[in-house]
């Protein structure tokens, strides 16, 4: 049998555009392929908020069903599309061959398969729009081969009572179809193939993913499409690194292939940036940045032009009397090689009226923290202003560390309208500035603010710093609170105590820098990670009202990581195994 396998570009919303691209896809597999296979929820995608109980538009998705059916006169259709009978609402696959809904062994459910797992968890809330499926498991008879249809999470019953596999290759199928809408973070790739592998299953599994972006509001979700034929003597890999493909397949002939994961990080930036400009931003509105010359804003600004071209781009430095040189002569490094509009507007000036203003309602001496963010709030006022003039949105910088512990100023630094860099590390945010230097041959993200990962320490040439005051660097313990971060938001604060106490720390990633910052001392440990506990439960208030923060990792603030504002609570164990070891 011969298989296309298309990575749809699924725009969430967007039924009649994914109509005629599924038409377009069946067109060109015509005579090419007897069969053709899309990903889960195809005609109006996964994320469309509470749209998904507005009746008009249930009707509206379930229309695109029976003109699907009607493309099928010469090759078989597998998709993925609301149904609803009676008052209950389904995420459905539908097959249709020679416009008819193709036929199951027993009779039941021609045509339809309805999701039984239900995903409730991350950008995921399946419980509040989709009734479970009926326990249709039985295979599709098609061109004389019985084909069962699963949809995605109903693969991965591993916490289940359900075993939606199980129970389907118990009506001994010829293949296994899984169409699934399966948002990409790290290590996406391997956790799905091992899924695939510990159902142990001695026929071919085809694995069809979407590509592209859909979002909630909090978060911007990337499909990498990553679908893949698996067999039990090889896999084959149909990289599309979230752009949409067609892939032709013959299950006689499978071969197995190594998946192109190189600079898969870069391409989800990249993509996010396109997808969500293309798709929450039609208008094409100038995108809007500061540049101070760190780190995080040359990568972002880098990211922008190459994404979606210079003429798109204004970069905007804001230099007061604390911005040293060197990050100074970065920002004009940036706007030289990358060729975008650039805007100087010093705010020493708008700093003093500030300050002089103060003084009606009897605060004469600005100083401290509050200086710092009269700085950092008239920045954001000056980008929001250019905005304005430009109709452009502002991006925002923050990379994950800064908005965990609330290095960020509201109204400030924390505008905008996508958070490109809001879910990478400090580490990862200059993996991404290596990466963009490569793939351009040349130095775009200055070499001096890329760190170097040493085995135990990390090294800078120039370290980090806001720039807000005299002689002033970022607190952070770059590496081990990349790290830190990432266990606190998995729960795992107990585990890392008792770690630190068995000496078992020392193989995790946290261990390697224990010693470079002086941890091994136990009260220093426990003086450093109250300060991170108390620092990241203080700036909840302002990762709430962040932009939308694209998701590369398995906890991304916003929704995957959900958060109340509360006073900081440890348990009674959590609080004794600190008291140990500060007494060590």
């Amino acid at each position: 049998m011969k298989i296309a396998i298309a990575q749809l570009r699924v725009k969430a919303n967007q039924p009649q555009e994914n109509f005629e691209a599924i038409q377009a896809i069946v067109e060109e597999s015509i005579g090419k392929a007897d069969l053709v296979v899309f990903p889960e929820l195809a005609v109006g995608g996964y994320l469309i908020g509470d749209r998904m109980n507005n009746q008009a538009s249930i009707d509206e998705m379930m229309v695109y069903n029976d003109r699907i059916r009607c493309l099928s006169q010469e090759i078989g259709i597998v998709w993925g599309n609301l149904y609803q009978k009676e008052d209950k609402l389904y995420n459905a696959a539908f097959f249709a061959y020679q416009g008819e809904w193709v036929k199951r062994a027993n009779h039941e459910s021609e045509g339809v398969y309805t999701k039984h797992l239900l995903p409730n968890y991350g950008v995921f809330d399946d419980k509040r729009y989709f009734d479970p499926g009926n326990h249709n498991f039985g295979p599709f008879i098609f061109k004389g081969d019985r084909i069962c249809i699963q949809i995605c999470e109903d693969l991965w019953d591993d916490a289940s009572d359900l075993k939606p596999t199980a129970l389907m290759m118990q009506h001994s199928p010829d293949l296994m179809i899984n169409i699934s809408c399966s948002p990409w973070h790290k290590n996406k790739e391997s956790m799905r193939l091992a899924e695939i592998k510990r159902q142990n299953l001695d026929i071919p599994f085809i694995y069809v993913n979407a590509t592209g972006m859909q979002n909630n509001g909090k978060n911007v979700v990337l499909f990498d499409g990553g679908s893949m034929i698996v067999s039990p003597e090889s896999v084959t890999y149909l990289d599309a690194n979230f752009k949409q493909t067609l892939d032709l397949f013959d299950l006689n002939s499978q071969a197995s292939n190594t998946p192109d994961d190189d600079d898969k990080m870069y391409h989800a930036l990249i993509s996010a940036i396109r997808y969500f400009d293309e798709e929450a931003l039609p208008y094409g509105p100038k995108w809007i940045v500061g540049v101070s010359g760190g780190l995080d804003s040359s990568v972002s600004i880098a990211l922008l032009v190459k994404a979606l071209g210079k003429d798109r781009v204004v970069g905007v430095t804001m230099p007061s009397q604390f911005n040293r040189d060197i990050t100074k002569n970065n920002a004009y490094h940036l706007s030289n090689v990358l060729g975008f509009k650039f805007l100087e507007i010093p705010i020493a000036a708008m700093t003093d009226a500030t300050v002089e203003s103060m003084a009606f309602g009897g605060y004469k001496d600005v100083q401290g923290l509050a200086f710092e963010n009269v700085q950092a709030r008239l920045r954001g006022h000056t980008l929001m202003t250019i905005s304005s003039l430009e109709n452009g949105v502002v991006m925002n910088n923050g990379n994950k560390i800064e908005v965990a512990l609330g290095y960020a100023t509201l109204y400030g630094d924390a505008i905008g309208a996508l958070a490109i860099l809001g879910d990478l590390t400090k580490m990862e945010v200059g993996m991404i500035g290596r990466t963009l230097n490569r793939i351009a041959g040349t130095e775009i993200v200055p070499q001096n603010l890329i760190p170097t990962e040493m085995e135990d320490r990390v090294d800078w040439e120039f370290a980090p710093s806001a720039e807000l005051a005299q002689d002033q660097f970022d607190p952070m313990k770059w590496g081990y609170h990349d790290a830190l971060v990432n266990a606190l938001m998995h729960g795992q604060l107990e585990a890392i105590l008792k770690s630190y106490l068995d000496q078992s720390i020392y193989k995790s990633e946290l261990g390697k820098y224990l010693t470079s910052y002086g941890l091994e001392n136990g009260k220093m440990f426990i003086d450093d990670l109250k300060w991170v506990l108390k620092t990241m439960n203080t700036a909840v208030y302002k990762r709430v009202q962040m932009p939308p923060i694209v998701m590369v990792s398995d906890c991304a603030f916003g929704t995957p990581y959900r958060e109340s504002q509360y006073a900081l609570h440890l348990t009674e164990t959590e609080l004794k195994l600190m008291n140990i070891i500060y007494n060590l």
